[in-house]
């Protein structure tokens, strides 16, 4: 309809009509435009909004992981203090004790990091709306830093882990991993269960099986060189994932804050 208007005031020449047929054409075009923006405005917000809380909330998780892994790595390095002393009969200690020290000491903590949000934001290239600096620097950083895996894979591919479970019967080691192994418990801010070898436990072997156990750990000098490597490897991590914590703010940012 409004191009057989301006059709019209051209042939008769009706220039005021047609400089106002084009007014009509532009602010249409431009309340169009601005009409979508705003709905685009609106909806990015409304994403943000979502996209920041559910990272939160897997920040969180991370930091309860963090400090659970922090938590099980002091625990295991204290028994393999404990452990070295004992196995090289520097302090007095009973065989039960040497072995449940030595077993911890050759456990690491598992975790499946909680990153789904942060994956989603990245591949749908969203990161720039978060607005929260901090909240965005902490992902960035907590996300892609190598630490976590690190600790891991260390603990996993352990050579005194290796040598502890090479040197045992299978029967010892059943009863410390019954008895004495890896325990799961619930938080409210982590989705999955976390780990802890933070509790008193006893065997149930015979005195005779725990004394075989000692004198064969004790006959191969290179589990003692093992779990001194083992145990200065825990210390220097314990050391470079507070320093994570702390770089990246990852305990900062939630001071203060009510968990999600």
């Amino acid at each position: 309809m409004i191009l057989r208007r301006v059709i019209s005031h051209v042939k008769n020449q009706e220039w005021t009509a047609i400089a106002i047929d084009f007014l009509i054409v532009v602010f249409g075009v431009f309340a169009g435009f601005q009409v979508n923006n705003w709905n685009e405005a609106r909806q990015d917000r409304a994403r943000a909004a979502v996209y920041t809380e559910r990272l939160k909330a897997e920040l969180h998780a991370e930091l309860e992981y963090a400090s659970a892994l922090l938590q099980y790595n002091s625990v295991a390095s204290k028994a393999g203090e404990a452990a070295y002393l004992g196995l090289a009969e520097k302090a007095v200690m009973d065989d039960e004790t040497i072995l449940i020290n030595a077993y911890r000491a050759s456990q690491y903590n598992w975790y499946e990091r909680r990153r789904a949000t942060f994956d989603e934001i990245v591949a749908s290239g969203s990161l720039a709306l978060i607005s929260d600096v901090g909240l965005r620097e902490t992902a960035i950083g907590i996300y892609n830093t190598p630490m976590f895996s690190i600790v891991q894979s260390e603990g996993q591919s352990s050579r005194y882990r290796d040598l502890f479970r090479m040197t045992i019967e299978p029967s010892l080691h059943r009863d410390l991993s019954e008895n004495c192994g890896d325990r799961e418990y619930a938080t409210k801010g982590a989705a999955v269960g976390l780990l802890t070898i933070d509790y008193p436990c006893t065997l149930t072997v015979s005195p005779e099986e725990m004394a075989k156990g000692v004198l064969a750990l004790r006959s191969d000098p290179e589990v003692a060189r093992a779990l001194k490597l083992r145990n200065a490897q825990m210390s220097g991590r314990m050391f470079d994932l507070e320093s994570t914590i702390r770089v990246y703010g990852l305990k900062t940012l939630f001071e203060g804050q009510r968990t999600p």
